[in-house]
């Protein structure tokens, strides 16, 4: 707000307004009237000037937060780790303007979330009851965390599993893997691979040299259907365990990922022993995943190869309403080049097209897969830490635009399953229902 022009220069607009009234007016009034009138002027100039002044150093306070996560415009430059996020786990059970807002220790914080696709996931996952499941939604773009849900049948409101990193990866890794074969140029998107015999059986007599028994498919089909044989052959005789190892850090595995609250670090441990390094990149390995990490991967082929730290803490407020924090966008990774994450955004297409999740894309999300490109990667394997038949689907939408990625994981122990590929597709119908 601009101060009244008399305060900065005040002869000339008094001039100025001399003029305006022209001499005329002021030939028929007494000089005492005049100087009056002067005076009263002046006074008026100097007060206005004061009290734009004073509202400009003092502005009213809020009694509650704006509606929109970025207005707050004097928010001091201060790091989420400044304030009590570290005990316990968040809740969202009261909104406010359009958010979840709750209260931490005379502190007031209010959650990215999205309200509509939060309960949307939960009443999924308390309608089916899986032995546990988890769903994390971001903005891949922003690193905005979009949704956060999680359900054990033991613990059903607060299960507490997306802060952990006990589950095994699976065929998730297989991004990994491709990952470093495309970076070092060893493999195109479509470059022809080879596999003997049952794609899906990888033993140590198939991750040999390849002879007139093989057949070949390309590389972006190999990871659409998720060949064990072809990415235990490009681990073990292409990529190799040192380039191995290190994209997987790249992608932050074995390393703390910053967060509003703790998570488990994603741990790979990448052996230098052929089959054994077959086996990891194929998805077999001691490679352990935590359902935001996972959706963070995701996120990093979405957005052009770069990997946005993310945030749950989009606005916190002190007893006083005054904001004191703004969530910002924050360069977390770089792990891969944008021609690697769009060769990557390629192959994670097939396994909607034609891989392991057409048919539940095929059978209850067509109208999704009519109006969106959407990439994934589908991953099963059991496991001890809870103990179950894991099915990880993580991925993103649109492949041309990316709004939203995300990583779903469910656990079965029982002929009730749930696939996550169908949680997945039904948080999508709900995400973009006001686009369609």
């Amino acid at each position: 707000m601009k101060r009244i022009s008399g305060q900065r220069d005040s002869s000339s607009d008094w001039r100025a307004f001399q003029r305006h009234l022209g001499p005329s007016r002021f030939e028929f009034l007494p000089s005492s009237k005049v100087l009056k009138i002067l005076g009263l002027l002046c006074l008026i100039l100097i007060a206005c000037g004061t009290l734009l002044f004073a509202a400009k150093r003092n502005p009213p306070s809020r009694s509650s937060p704006p509606s929109s996560p970025n207005s707050p415009s004097r928010a001091k430059d201060l790091k989420h780790s400044s304030f009590p996020l570290s005990s316990g786990l968040p809740r969202f059970d009261r909104i406010v303007d359009g958010l979840y807002e709750e209260e931490r220790d005379s502190y007031r914080f209010r959650y990215s979330l999205s309200p509509i696709l939060q309960m949307s996931i939960l009443e999924i996952l308390h309608t089916y009851r899986p032995p546990y499941g988890a769903f994390v939604a971001l903005d891949p773009k922003t690193g905005r965390i979009l949704a956060l849900a999680d359900y054990s049948r033991q613990s059903p409101w607060n299960a507490g599993l997306w802060q952990r990193a006990t589950y095994p990866a699976a065929s998730i890794f297989k991004i990994i893997t491709a990952a470093a074969a495309l970076e070092k140029g060893l493999l195109n998107y479509d470059s022809p691979v080879s596999y003997r015999g049952n794609q899906y059986r990888l033993g140590p007599q198939k991750i040999t040299q390849s002879s007139r028994r093989d057949r070949q498919m390309s590389f972006d089909e190999a990871l659409g259907k998720s060949n064990n044989v072809v990415f235990g052959r490009v681990a073990s005789h292409l990529v190799g365990s040192e380039t191995l190892r290190k994209i997987s850090e790249a992608f932050g595995f074995n390393q703390s990922l910053s967060f509003d609250f703790p998570l488990e670090t994603s741990q790979a441990l990448i052996p230098d022993e052929t089959y054994e390094l077959a086996r990891c990149g194929a998805g077999f390995g001691e490679v352990t995943l935590n359902p935001i990490h996972a959706a963070l991967i995701a996120a990093a082929v979405a957005n052009q190869g770069i990997m946005m730290r993310p945030y749950l803490a989009a606005e916190i407020w002190d007893a006083n309403g005054e904001c004191l924090y703004v969530a910002k966008p924050q360069v977390l990774f770089r792990p891969i080049s944008a021609q690697t994450a769009a060769d990557l955004s390629q192959m994670m297409l097939r396994t909607i097209q034609d891989g392991t999740a057409a048919r539940i894309f095929h059978r209850y999300g067509k109208a999704l897969t009519r109006r969106l490109t959407i990439c994934g990667k589908t991953g099963s394997l059991t496991g001890d830490n809870p103990p179950g038949k894991y099915d990880w689907f993580i991925g993103f939408a649109s492949a041309e635009d990316s709004q939203i990625a995300f990583s779903a994981m469910m656990v079965n122990q029982d002929r009730g399953r749930i696939r996550s590929a169908w949680v997945a597709q039904e948080v999508l119908r709900t995400f973009f229902r006001e686009s369609f």
